[in-house]
């Protein structure tokens, strides 16, 4: 480390019961978007928090859902960052696979568990942690600030886009950090250039009648062999989707994205550590699956329900079927064309018999390009923080509404963070590192004191 890197690391320990103390002060509520569970307070909380580390706050509630949570440090700087979070979190169950509380942090083994650690209470933290560092170490915080702090990003932020209209005159900024990331299985950070867009959508097949007895099966048609069939129609056993101009506005990777790739190396082994030894999709190479994961769209998915699912036997013919399904979108592929294409799918394969119900439009992809000056500043304050080279994505395989600032702000937007490949992100058992956490503080704190002279002038002194 150099000497600044040095001393702001030596603070941090200094002052790791602080910075613990906020990340399990952010963790101890519950914000629970999908149902409302304690949505009502956790705005209050989050402001709090923000005002204690020397940020002025505001919560605005005009665009329609729960209220936006605004941080603002303005220092009259030659340079100004947004930083992207969200406090609402996703539901915690199944709450008998926790080994501790959801909403009561515990510390075990050198992680903290609570529901939101990573996703995305333990990021929110670690970013306002490093302001509070920089206050105290050097007396100020070098550039604007804004933090944007949404409490709808887990049921797809059906009002940000209306909070953008409203509030344009706000977000102006030179660049966006964004709210996910963390460390691959070998300790490296991981940066994220973008995210995909996506769609979500229920398939309801349904009979005018009750349930029947299933030796009625030989004659009557059965909803869920209907479902089924559809399903095969729409994605191949190698995740190729089928359905008829699926792909027509997919833009292939220029070689600067596809150079990413090639200098992440062999990744096979780390898909494994996630996938399972057997548990990928096909035998491509490693860059090709990476091609997939990151660059291409898909469709997954999410579960199916249909007739008897308890103990024991049931002899049943069911009178409806559901499924629930995902599409993972990219650049240039709109959300409400693919609805068209899947409808027409849908209505085809079964004549009729199956509807398709949007349950989220979502919304579109979002990419920086590798060569945007933000992203060498993420990756050199990434190398100084956690003593190693990261690994730097095009795209994460995950989406969230990026396209708010990419394209509605024409800004540079990169993602990165604290969580790892154990952080069971909207499961059981959430955590991350407390040592990815503290490296987090340092790496936000490096981007915020080299932000201005870099983007001014390409250099970072202060490493």
């Amino acid at each position: 480390m150099g000497r600044i890197t040095d001393e702001l690391w030596n603070r941090i320990r200094e002052k790791r019961d602080r910075y613990l103390g906020i990340l399990e002060e952010l963790l101890s509520f519950p914000s629970i978007a999908a149902t409302g569970e304690g949505m009502d307070e956790a705005p209050d909380h989050v402001v709090e928090v923000l005002e204690r580390v020397g940020l002025r706050s505001h919560l605005f509630t005009d665009h329609g859902g729960y209220p936006v949570v605004w941080g603002e440090l303005r220092e009259e700087r030659h340079g100004t960052l947004l930083i992207y979070n969200h406090y609402d979190v996703q539901p915690p169950d199944p709450l008998e696979k926790w080994t501790s509380p959801p909403f009561k942090p515990s510390i075990r083994n050198g992680r903290i568990y609570a529901r939101g650690a990573c996703d995305n209470k333990g990021n929110l933290a670690a970013r306002l942690c490093a302001i509070d560092l920089l206050m105290d170490v050097i007396g100020e915080v070098p550039l604007n600030v804004k933090f944007l702090i949404e409490g709808e990003e887990e049921i797809g932020s059906p009002h940000l886009s209306k909070f953008f209209q409203n509030h344009s005159e706000i977000l102006g900024a030179d660049a966006c950090l964004w709210e996910m990331g963390g460390t691959s299985p070998s300790g490296r950070p991981l940066i994220y250039l973008g995210a995909k867009g996506i769609l979500y959508l229920e398939l309801v097949a349904s009979e005018k009648r009750t349930d029947l007895h299933s030796s009625w099966g030989a004659i009557i048609r059965n909803p869920a062999f209907e479902l089924i069939h559809l399903l095969s129609t729409m994605r191949d056993r190698k995740g190729r989707v089928l359905i008829e101009g699926f792909y027509d506005d997919v833009q292939m990777p220029d070689k600067d994205t596809l150079a990413l790739l090639d200098e992440l190396g062999d990744f096979e082994s780390e898909l494994k550590a996630i996938g399972g030894e057997d548990g990928l999709l096909s035998n491509k190479p490693s860059k090709d699956l990476l091609v997939d994961l990151t660059l291409m769209p898909c469709i997954n998915l999410c579960g199916i329900v249909s007739g008897y699912i308890g103990q024991g036997s049931k002899t049943v013919l069911p009178g409806s079927a559901s499924a629930k399904i995902d599409v993972r979108l990219v650049p240039r592929m709109r959300p409400e064309k693919v609805l068209e294409l899947i409808q027409k799918h849908v209505e085809r394969v079964s004549n009729g018999r199956i509807a398709v119900r949007p349950l989220d439009m979502g919304y579109p992809a979002a990419r920086t390009h590798p060569r945007e000056p933000f992203v060498e500043l993420i990756a050199r304050t990434a190398s100084a923080a956690y003593g190693v080279k990261p690994l730097i994505y095009p795209s994460a395989a995950g989406s969230g509404p990026m396209y708010l600032i990419t394209d509605f702000l024409k800004i540079p937007c990169v993602a990165a963070g604290i969580g790892d490949h154990l952080s069971n992100i909207h499961a059981p058992d959430e955590s991350i590192s407390l040592e990815n956490y503290l490296r987090g503080i340092l790496h936000i704190a490096l981007l915020t004191i080299n932000f201005v002279p870099f983007l001014r002038g390409g250099d970072t002194p202060y490493l």
